[in-house]
């Protein structure tokens, strides 16, 4: 109970510091020997950085962490979301807990039907966060639950400050909101305008259900009064999830991944994250000479080709899972499909017309993901969403979430499975010593912003804070979008290069279209952990301060 009491002392405090800091642009590169915690709201990063500075290990912070964004991040995460988590002991193990909502047992073949546009009831399967952080907490916390989950209590409870971004995501979705008994009353005014840069959200039912699980853990929610007020909704308005779905639903072991990118050691996960297609490019892109190329038009040109295959790949018919993980992390496979790849420096200028070009699979863009460490060596990457802005734009009313939408735009699935999506918790290693913990929001975006970063890293010698700001770019069948902004943009002569290529360049000029990074480098010179937030959102890192 002592404990408890200095967790609330320090998030009252942390709550005071994010009101004197009002407008102020959140710390966005931090460094430490004790540990770091890096996410994509100040709020949710400051409530791991008390968990690790309080006794609680990697896992402890990033579940904190996960938490507190579900209460300050509504249009991007949620008790009713997903959660894929990959996580490093300290003696070197990997592990990956796999939160993905699954399609209910019941749910008609019409729901499933692709649709990017869909919303509402019949969009929403199972939830998996809860699940995923109270299985992390079970088998690798060292504190309580209810330490973990106080923070996030505490700032449903007494409300927080909404900064830029959260209130104009909500607010483009308010019509569909206002569908919602539940999404109306717990993300809307009372009369039904959307909350502003500024006005303070208070979520006394999310804190009540928080408190709950605090206290119950996973079995309050998916087998106690919160499953059934679930339960009761679904059957109410057209819903599929059933109290029999909520009751047998586990948080899965992952499949873990490994491979190799010129001598750093790559692991992420299998389906339905997407960790074995970030280490599939990274193969294929492996099986050419970039030296001197890379930020040019020709790594541009290789690394599209790359990805693209790989997209095409994560879908393919190659055997049952396991053999499916296999086949497209090995070295065989990657350079077979290396030899599909045109090599501007190899083939005639405007002969190079997307022989991996293939058609593309529409994902929700919205994600959030967060990056821990502590001194002892545990790490963990763990990403989180809802699909599309504020998921199913469906809450019940008294639970204060909203459910995600992960049926309805992939299409194709069966009750019992799992939509898979490009969550891709990612480390990588050298010599069996931690370098980097990565991951990203962003749809199939994150794939190509990692594989892009990590290139810079190896292949330019750049730290993870230069290689995270230099510009990013994302491929489709059509057509390869280029960042194009005063912070960081792609040259002109790259974009003409890549049009002589066949290419079909497009300029994007918002920065929230690229994924957003928010990762951890250690620098074994100094024995610190540095902490890189995406400069194209508002996220912070910081480290602990013993």
């Amino acid at each position: 109970m002592g404990f408890v009491r200095n967790i609330s002392i320090g998030v009252a405090t942390v709550l005071a510091a994010a009101c004197q800091r009002g407008s102020e642009a959140p710390q966005q590169i931090a460094r430490s020997t004790d540990g770091m915690v890096v996410s994509g709201a100040a709020l949710a990063t400051d409530a791991g950085r008390l968990i690790l500075e309080s006794g609680g290990n990697a896992v402890d912070a990033a579940v904190a962490t996960a938490f507190v964004l579900a209460v300050v991040e509504p249009s991007m995460s949620s008790l009713g979301g997903r959660t894929q988590m990959l996580i490093r002991t300290p003696g070197g193990d990997f592990v990956g807990i796999d939160g993905t909502t699954e399609v209910p047992a019941s749910a008609p073949a019409a729901s499933l039907e692709a649709d990017q546009d869909a919303y509402g009831y019949r969009t929403i399967g199972i939830p998996g966060t809860v699940a995923a952080l109270v299985e992390a907490t079970d088998l690798y916390g060292s504190l309580p639950l209810a330490d973990l989950i106080a923070p996030a209590v505490q700032l449903a409870e007494e409300g927080f400050v909404l900064s830029a971004g959260e209130p104009s995501r909500i607010a483009g979705v308010a019509g569909q909101l206002r569908e919602s008994e539940g999404a109306r009353r717990h993300f809307l005014k009372p009369d039904g305008s959307a909350y502003q840069v500024g006005d303070r959200l208070v979520q006394p039912d999310l804190a009540r259900v928080l408190r709950a699980i605090a206290q119950g853990g996973a079995a309050v929610f998916y087998r106690g009064w919160i499953a059934e007020s679930i339960a009761v909704d679904m059957e109410r308005n057209g819903g599929s999830v059933t109290l029999g779905d909520l009751a047998t639903y586990r948080a899965d072991s992952a499949l873990v991944v490994r491979g190799h990118y010129r001598g750093y050691d790559l692991v992420g996960t299998y389906l339905p994250a997407s960790g074995a297609t970030t280490i599939e490019a990274l193969h294929i892109l492996e099986q050419f000479d970039l030296t001197g190329r890379t930020g040019s038009a020709e790594w541009l040109a290789l690394l599209a080709q790359a990805l693209l295959l790989s997209f095409e790949d994560r879908v393919a018919d190659l055997g049952p899972p396991e053999q499916h993980a296999r086949t497209i992390v090995s070295e065989e496979w990657a350079a077979s499909r290396a030899a599909q790849v045109r090599d501007p420096a190899a083939v005639t200028v405007g002969s190079m017309v997307g022989g991996a070009l293939t058609s593309a699979v529409w994902e929700p863009p919205f994600t959030t993901h967060l990056s821990t460490a502590d001194a002892e060596g545990w790490l963990v990457a763990l990403t989180q969403s809802v699909g599309p802005t504020m998921g199913s734009k469906v809450a019940t009313s008294g639970l204060g979430f909203v459910y995600a939408a992960t049926m309805g735009y992939l299409g194709e699935l069966e009750p019992g499975e799992r939509p898979f999506s490009s969550q891709s918790p990612l480390l990588v290693m050298q010599d069996d010593r931690p370098l980097y913990v990565l991951g990203a929001a962003g749809a199939r975006r994150i794939i190509s912003a990692l594989v892009a970063v990590v290139s810079r890293i190896v292949d330019q010698g750049l730290p993870l804070a230069d290689a995270m700001a230099e510009p990013r770019f994302h491929a489709t069948p059509e057509t390869v979008y280029l960042e194009m902004r005063d912070q960081a943009s792609w040259p002109a002569s790259v974009v003409a290069e890549l049009r002589s290529y066949g290419v079909n360049p497009e300029a994007r000029l918002s920065a929230s279209y690229f994924a957003m990074i928010h990762g951890i480098e250690y620098d074994p010179a100094t024995g610190e952990y540095v902490g890189v937030a995406d400069p194209r959102w508002a996220g912070s890192a910081v480290g602990v301060r013993h």
